[in-house]
């Protein structure tokens, strides 16, 4: 291992986002480009073929302005989407357009199920809201059971489905009830479905169509692999989509993000090959992790697995394996998963594979100081 002292600097000690490369490359003295990084969850075949070409063919304009509202990106979501372009709110990023919502809504109080992706309350706490948990539990697995909830005296619940980082997939019917419960109590419902396209539409909720207080992000950043570009949106209701709209700054999205975008939209076979591939690796993944002695992974139908450990910290397990240049998700940041859980991107299976080896390297030997 090399000597690190003195490069810790500028590196959170509890990461709360994946794929910070840049800041671990620093860390371990790796070049980024050699890091097998499973710490974001990215579709493992990467941008379409027809998304790069776009994004070379958008060079040639980039001293022109992008369209100010994204209209033309607008329509091909609408439609993949099965929605109209009016319930459309084109974001950089679905994190953009999480953070116009909650400024838009005002909430007071906030119901966010947990542990998921931390900047719902992020963004409600920035416009003055109170924000309590609904825990899921390691004793449930981690299943969300919407009966649970209770939306009386929220302004918005926060749910997500799949969820981050549990993979765990709630089924249509019961999302569609808690839907009907929110309303009847006054609250909305915000759904954030990013990872649904490694599901499949007959999974979403957009299958009710567009509702009052019922408010569905969609990011293509991760089913897409546009990551670094940030691409996204919310599906709501027309009226409430076109206040929001026009709260929004004038080309809030940019000329190359559109161009993958809707080049993306447009390539339905890399979507099919994305989820076929993603499921085939998922499972050969997750019967791999099983098989290691101190990691056991959750069941997931998304793009990643949540893995619990036995024999080593998240933080101390995370630590070493990125020294040898592979980089997974520590998820001490996540409510109620603490020091005793990583979360691993589904890759190619030759990644998958010195994934795996390298765990079983690590945690044998963790193993064997143990019994020294």
């Amino acid at each position: 291992m090399k000597d690190i002292t003195g490069i810790h600097k500028g590196f959170d000690s509890i990461p709360a986002h994946g794929g910070r490369r840049e800041e671990a490359g620093r860390r371990y003295g790796i070049p980024k480009e050699e890091l097998l990084d499973f710490s974001a969850s990215i579709n493992l075949l990467g941008p379409s073929p027809a998304a790069l070409a776009a994004i070379r063919a958008a060079a040639v304009e980039v001293h022109y302005y992008p369209e100010e509202r994204a209209e033309n990106f607008s329509r091909l979501v609408a439609d993949y989407l099965g929605t109209t372009p009016e319930e459309i709110v084109p974001g950089n990023g679905s994190i953009e357009v999480i953070y116009w919502l909650a400024a838009a809504i005002k909430p007071r109080r906030v119901l966010i199920v947990e542990p998921t992706f931390s900047e719902y309350r992020r963004a409600c706490e920035v416009a003055g809201a109170h924000c309590d948990t609904y825990q899921l539990t390691e004793a449930g697995s981690f299943a969300f059971d919407t009966a649970g909830i209770d939306p009386r005296g929220y302004d918005l619940v926060f749910a997500c489905n799949p969820n981050n980082p549990t993979g765990y997939l709630t089924p249509l019917d019961e999302m569609i009830s808690l839907w009907w419960r929110c309303r009847t109590a006054g609250a909305g419902l915000v759904v954030d479905e990013a990872f649904m396209d490694f599901c499949g539409a007959e999974y979403s909720l957009l299958s009710l169509g567009a509702r009052e207080g019922l408010f569905v992000l969609r990011s293509f950043t991760k089913s897409h692999a546009l990551a670094g570009l940030r691409l996204g949106c919310l599906a709501a209701e027309p009226e409430f989509a076109s206040r929001l709209r026009e709260k929004m700054p004038p080309w809030n999205v940019n000329s190359f993000a559109l161009a993958a975008g809707e080049a993306s939209l447009k390539d339905w076979r890399y979507l099919e090959d994305s989820r076929w591939q993603n499921a085939a690796e998922r499972a050969r993944l997750f019967a791999d992790l099983e098989a290691t002695p101190g990691i056991e992974p959750q069941p997931s139908e998304a793009n990643f697995l949540l893995c619990r450990l036995s024999r080593m910290g998240a933080a101390k397990l995370a630590d070493r394996l990125g020294a040898q240049g592979i980089l997974v998700r520590d998820c001490r940041s996540f409510s109620g998963l603490g020091d005793g859980y990583i979360r691993v991107a589904v890759r190619s299976e030759r990644d998958n594979y010195q994934l795996v080896s390298a765990l079983r390297k690590t945690l044998g030997k963790a193993h064997g100081e143990a019994l020294a």
